[in-house]
């Protein structure tokens, strides 16, 4: 069924928002007629070519022009034909103008084309703003792609963008907190509403069409120039000299990022304490997809403020602002003050300038039925780049946020599983607790740290695996004991390996635990229970967090999370007898079980294997890591084959099931105390009934009612409330000294007090990795990548270079990356 499509603000207001004027604005008839020969039914490419020509004869864009603007060739278009994608606004004298291609680091306003109205981002009928939730998915997404691209490729605060649908046409505003559109209008009757606007924002200031003051990339000639062309040309020197590569891998890194298809930049960081510093980048390392959300990119940077002019790391993001927020910057710099090893050290950091996200404040102003739109991609990939964290690539979800039906309406648009409160990096976007606008407030800031990390899936070996989840669980506990700070978000992507080179003076591999952003201070989280929400990346999230979203997270949640950032790195790049990778990924890490239309909690699987301590896949088919690749069908596996991960994977998971075998066993003794309440009930009814009569007891419909409030408190208030009876009384002690009598060794308890501290898991890691170092094989155990995702059913366009393959979903996070 169609739904209302998001309005936003009438065209006026609109304009009056973000692209006011002060002079006494030109008569409408001066553009009367500007688009009357464009004719809809003549074919997309045509009728572009004559909207373009209309807009560039009537000289109204000042020192830009339009020009078409292409996509990707695919199986639907002529061999050497491009994929015709809209129209981009160039400043005069851009290459990309005259040739098929399209050049993202110079558009300045990207022009969306439906042709037929029923095809649009808003299906049938957009000009009466009906929603349809089937046929303008794809479209939809089409839109939030080109957008995505201009973010990704430029240094921005904001971006303008029409979406034209037949005659009709309409504008969008997108920041990081979402996109803000005006009512939709024909621009063919009334030219003037669409000339005005391509016409103001061309002769606006660089700030006002969004671009970041802060940011200025680096052109020729010019010393910046010369840096980074010399740079640039020793890329070849690391492919022809491997030791070298090896040696020096951060000016590798650099060396690499500095692709001549991209823009290169002098980006400037303003610290309170250091003051301005300037460093020289190239193309991210890490681009979190999207715009909605924090937006995060890491790039290598060349610090010319800095004697030496020595690599560093620099995160750029859109951090999200509320009254109870830390800056990332000064949590890390507590951290080191503290003594807490194995982590990033802070150099500069701070809030750029005064750039912030209005879209939120926008959405209070919508009118009475209007709407402000909340717009993420639909990510489908978990495909890391060579030198990103990908944890951060979230499932993200298409959602219109109506202004008059609150945060809990069901009149949404294109829900997707998986998806919560509050838009994180590329964040998600459901209830909020901050009253009835649900579009977070971010605002744009940087971090800059010493150590140049290599991600954590580059592992060069098993071993150096374990060793680096090892160096992050000590940095872990140090946070925990001398900081008393919880990270709360431990995932592939916030932890990296150190190697050992000749200019770091190591001499072997470092972990570091990166990405402190969502951490919380112990004193003000167990106190705050308006803090306690699911947060993190859901991959890694324990079972318990995903089952009980409002509960304070554990030591044994953030160790459950180190384990299964183990497993997801094998499971892709050691040899094992998991037949179906993505599959297996799909279902244990992304998935997840809707309890109601609101909520969800873990997925089967995984649940599964925590509740069994054993690995296995959905068939119920045991996963074994083996030390070499193994033909299926070369007969029984030995110990010989078993690879040393293999054991220390199994007996974590024995520490960690013990957890869930523990609730799940107090859980069922509480139904079988029930069920013994009730034949005693039941009993005493049927041999003394006028006793009974006389002494009112409890009704079995009267218990089954009281049943959810009693399980409510727990197990304990529920036997004080229910047990009255001596008879069910004794029957416990029963059963509990039988349970007692035949008590393993190594009972749940025992095994469950070995996760509430750091200590056992530290010591296994150790030992494994470490004491019996030469049980584990060498280079040799690590394969090529065994995820080779499929496209979903969503597809989407993405940017050229970007892979496609299953989504990532996360909560109040998604990005955060260091490589």
């Amino acid at each position: 069924m169609p739904q209302k499509a998001p309005i936003g603000l009438s065209y006026d207001d609109w304009m009056a928002a973000f692209l006011s004027v002060d002079e006494v604005l030109d008569s409408d008839r001066k553009y009367d007629g500007m688009f009357k020969n464009i004719d809809t039914d003549m074919g997309e490419r045509n009728c572009l070519r004559s909207f373009v020509d209309a807009v560039n004869v009537a000289q109204v864009l000042g020192e830009f022009v339009l020009a078409l603007a292409y996509g990707q060739d695919d199986e639907h278009h002529d061999e050497g034909q491009k994929r015709l994608a809209g129209v981009a606004m160039y400043p005069k004298g851009c290459l990309a103008i005259d040739s098929q291609r399209t050049d993202w680091a110079a558009v300045e306003v990207f022009i969306c084309y439906r042709r037929d109205e029923s095809c649009g981002p808003y299906g049938e009928n957009a000009h009466r703003n009906v929603l349809s939730d089937d046929t303008s998915r794809e479209a939809l997404e089409d839109t939030m792609t080109y957008a995505s691209t201009v973010f990704e490729y430029q240094q921005r605060t904001h971006h303008f963008g029409v979406v034209l649908v037949g005659s009709w046409a309409w504008l969008e505003r997108w920041d990081h907190a979402g996109v803000v559109r005006s009512s939709t209008f024909d621009y063919q009757q009334d030219p003037a509403k669409l000339a005005r606007f391509l016409s103001r924002v061309a002769h606006a200031s660089a700030e006002a069409r969004g671009h970041d003051t802060t940011a200025t990339r680096v052109l020729e000639p010019s010393a910046d120039h010369d840096i980074l062309r010399n740079w640039a040309a020793k890329a070849e020197d690391y492919v022809t000299d491997p030791r070298l590569a090896k040696d020096d891998y951060v000016g590798k890194l650099f060396a690499d990022s500095l692709n001549q298809a991209r823009a290169w930049w002098r980006i400037r960081v303003a610290d309170e304490k250091h003051g301005v510093k300037d460093f020289l980048v190239g193309k991210p390392t890490f681009a979190a997809p999207g715009v909605v959300g924090r937006g995060t990119r890491g790039y290598i940077g060349l610090s010319i403020s800095d004697p030496g002019a020595p690599f560093v790391y620099l995160k750029d993001c859109w951090r999200v602002v509320h009254d109870r927020s830390e800056r990332e910057g000064d949590i890390l710099s507590y951290l080191n003050s503290q003594g807490v090893t194995n982590i990033p050290t802070a150099l500069y950091h701070g809030d750029v300038g005064n750039q912030r996200t209005v879209s939120q404040d926008l959405y209070l102003f919508s009118k009475p039925g209007g709407r402000a739109g909340v717009v993420n991609h639909a990510v489908e990939t978990m495909e890391v780049d060579e030198v990103a964290q990908t944890a951060d690539r979230n499932q993200q979800s298409v959602k219109w946020v109506s202004a008059d039906s609150g945060p809990g309406s069901k009149d949404r648009a294109a829900e997707v599983a998986g998806q919560s409160a509050e838009a994180g990096d590329n964040g998600k976007l459901t209830q909020d607790s901050r009253g009835n606008c649900p579009l977070s407030k971010h605002r744009h800031y940087r971090l800059v740290v010493k150590e140049v990390g290599l991600p954590l899936h580059r592992f060069p070996s098993g071993r150096i695996l374990v060793w680096s989840i090892h160096d992050a669980i000590i940095a872990h506990q140090d946070a925990y004991e001398k900081a008393k700070v919880m990270h709360c978000d431990i995932s592939v992507g916030n932890i990296l390996i150190i190697p050992p080179t000749s200019k770091n003076g190591k001499t072997t591999y470092q972990g570091l635990l990166a990405d402190w952003e969502l951490s919380k201070r112990l004193d003000e989280y167990q106190k705050d229970t308006r803090i306690r929400d699911r947060m993190g990346t859901w991959q890694f999230m324990s079972v318990n967090v995903q089952d009980n979203p409002k509960a304070q997270v554990e030591i044994a949640d953030e160790l459950e999370s180190f384990l299964l950032v183990m497993i997801y790195c094998a499971i892709r790049y050691l040899p094992h007898t998991c037949q179906n990778v993505g599959e297996f990924i799909h279902h244990f890490f992304d998935d997840s079980a809707w309890v109601d239309e609101t909520e969800y909690t873990c997925g089967p699987l995984k649940r599964m294997v925590m509740d069994s301590g054993v690995l296995k896949t959905l068939t119920n088919r045991n996963i074994t890591f083996l030390r070499r690749p193994r033909n299926p069908h070369s007969g029984p596996l030995t110990a010989d084959d078993r690879h040393p991960i293999d054991s220390l994977i199994m007996a974590l998971l024995k520490h960690l099931s013990a957890r869930y075998a523990l609730a799940k066993r107090d859980r069922g003794k509480l139904v079988s105390s029930v069920e013994a309440l009730l034949a005693e009930i039941h009993m005493k009814h049927e041999l003394d009934k006028q006793e009974r009569e006389a002494q009112p007891q409890t009704s079995l419909a009267g218990l089954f009612t009281q049943l959810p409030k009693y399980i409510a408190r727990g197990v304990v208030a529920a036997r004080d409330a229910l047990f009255s009876s001596s008879y069910v009384a004794a029957y416990l002690d029963e059963k509990r000294t039988r349970y007692n009598s035949q008590k393993p060794v190594e009972s749940p308890e025992e095994l469950y007090k070995g996760i509430q501290t750091h200590s056992l898991l530290i010591y296994f890691l150790d030992t494994a990795s470490e004491e019996l170092s030469s049980l584990w094989p060498g280079p040799e155990d690590r394969l090529p990548d065994q995820l080779k995702p499929k496209r979903t059913s969503e597809k989407r366009t993405a940017p050229e270079g970007e892979t496609t393959g299953r989504p990532f979903s996360k909560r109040r996070r998604v990005d955060g990356a260091w490589a």
